[in-house]
């Protein structure tokens, strides 16, 4: 299975969060997923101002296994996996090979997830009343997750070697702090006043943010000031910092090589003699005909020798343009202690419009008569990733039911944007009457992404629609049609 969660990740940038699941009970998965990136002609982005380079310069892609999903009510019951581990790890910590530290990352990891999820399901809500009502259960359960995680304070103090991994759990402590703070600024802002007056809903959150601001000065962490002279940079430094220690533990180490390197060396031998051939060909037929250290043989000589180089370098750019739509550029290893668990491989070029698939072009629907009377064409991207996972590796990797790897792909678009008109025009408003009055637009221009999902036997595509302005990515839409 893949599943794709797009979103703007910052003004630039687009992140697609692709999860790549093995199916259980099969040996070796195999994933494929073609990306085409649709771009208006007007933006001046094609082979030529656009390289193979420019594009994996512009594109950050991360490996990380997918969180252990749990329900946030089950992080309020003892017996469940997480908190039975966090508490083993306490009352024996150990930290020799970093065992301490992993059980707190992943612990933290897992009711990071766990409040994402809950919230996404109060916003997917439109009745009020279950919002308020998932709200309550979410205010509930998290008191009670923070009250159970620092009662292993006590347990870990009692230890022999307690005080030696106390800052691990400190940052565990904190980070949840600030993920529960920050949910519920969420909540807050999701439901509107009226509804949290009307109900217990706002005592609730109240006695919460209460306790945990004073537990948070106590304790000494970071918080969030409204007058911050600093704009809370230091604040939302620390929490930076937190949330990528946290999240070390769930990314995999990966090597990344080129995966045309012999097929590049082997075209530029067959390039290099070709040329040659060419260049003795038209020595040996003038030395036939003129003979030895003559004008005519001298002057094909140095004619030869320069068509040479030129014969090479054309066949050397044609079989490099050849193999990169035909082959993947780079391969990419993933391995987790050593074990290899699969591999990545991936491949960029620019393509023919007219070569793109009657499917995709269905799927693009580019159906508005402003453009395609015109005859203007797109420019037309295509992004190949193939994806090689052993169901048994991935399910070694933790005593924890991984589900299978999350590849997280960042798109930076600001080399898109550098030949976009101004972001605002003026506009005048016409009220019936002639006064002065002018206002602003938006100067917009749209992406397409058309992607291909192929595994276990089955294809799926889908379609993202970009806004995108001179001063950043406006929003992201799929399009069903």
């Amino acid at each position: 299975m893949i599943n794709i969660k797009p979103k703007i990740h910052d003004s630039n940038t687009l992140e697609f969060k692709v999860g790549y699941v093995p199916e259980d009970g099969v040996i070796y998965n195999d994933f494929y997923m073609n990306t085409w990136i649709f771009i208006p002609e007007v933006l001046d982005v094609n082979r030529h101002t656009y390289t193979k380079d420019t594009f994996y310069r512009d594109v950050i892609s991360y490996m990380r296994l997918i969180t252990p999903r749990y329900l946030l009510s089950e992080l309020t019951d003892d017996d469940t996996l997480p908190f039975v581990r966090i508490k083993q790890a306490c009352s024996n910590p150990k930290n020799e090979n970093g065992e301490f530290e992993t059980e707190v990352k992943m612990y933290c990891s897992i009711v990071k997830s766990s409040l994402r999820d809950a919230f996404e399901q109060i916003a997917s809500h439109k009745n009020k009343d279950a919002q308020v009502h998932l709200a309550s259960d979410i205010v509930k359960q998290s008191a009670t997750m923070l009250d159970m995680y620092r009662s292993l304070r006590s347990i870990l103090a009692e230890s022999q070697n307690g005080e030696q991994v106390l800052v691990f759990y400190d940052f565990g402590d904190e980070f949840i702090s600030n993920i529960v703070e920050q949910h519920m600024g969420r909540i807050i802002k999701l439901l509107q006043p009226q509804e949290l007056d009307e109900s217990s809903l706002l005592p609730a959150i109240t006695h919460l943010l209460e306790n945990e601001h004073m537990y948070r000065q106590r304790r000494g962490f970071l918080n969030v000031k409204g007058d911050s002279d600093d704009e809370n940079r230091q604040f939302v430094y620390r929490a930076s910092q937190l949330k990528k220690y946290i999240e070390s533990n769930l990314y995999l180490p990966t090597h990344k090589r080129s995966n045309t390197v012999f097929l590049e060396q082997v075209a530029f031998s067959v390039a290099a003699g070709i040329s040659m051939v060419f260049a003795t060909v038209v020595s040996f037929a003038f030395q036939q005909t003129y003979g030895n250290f003559t004008l005519p043989f001298f002057i094909a000589l140095v004619i030869s020798y320069m068509f040479k180089d030129r014969i090479k370098d054309l066949i050397r750019n044609y079989f490099a343009h050849g193999l990169g739509s035909r082959f993947y550029d780079y391969l990419i290893t993933i391995r987790v202690n050593n074990r290899k668990i699969g591999r990545v491989k991936e491949g960029f070029d620019f393509v023919s419009p007219q070569d793109v698939s009657r499917h995709v072009n269905e799927k693009r629907a580019r159906k508005n008569p402003l453009v395609v009377n015109r005859g203007v064409d797109e420019q037309v991207i295509q992004y190949r990733k193939y994806v090689h996972l052993k169901r048994k590796a991935v399910d070694r990797i933790s005593a924890y039911p991984i589900n299978g790897i999350n590849n997280i792909v960042r798109f930076n678009l600001f080399g898109f944007m550098r030949k976009m008109d101004n972001p605002k025009m003026p506009l005048f408003v016409n009220d019936g009457e002639a006064i002065d009055h002018f206002t602003q637009g938006d100067k917009t221009y749209y992406l397409n992404f058309v992607i291909q999902c192929k595994y276990e036997g089955n294809t799926e595509y889908k379609r993202y629609r970009v806004c995108l302005a001179r001063d950043g990515i406006k929003s992201i839409e799929e399009k069903q049609q």
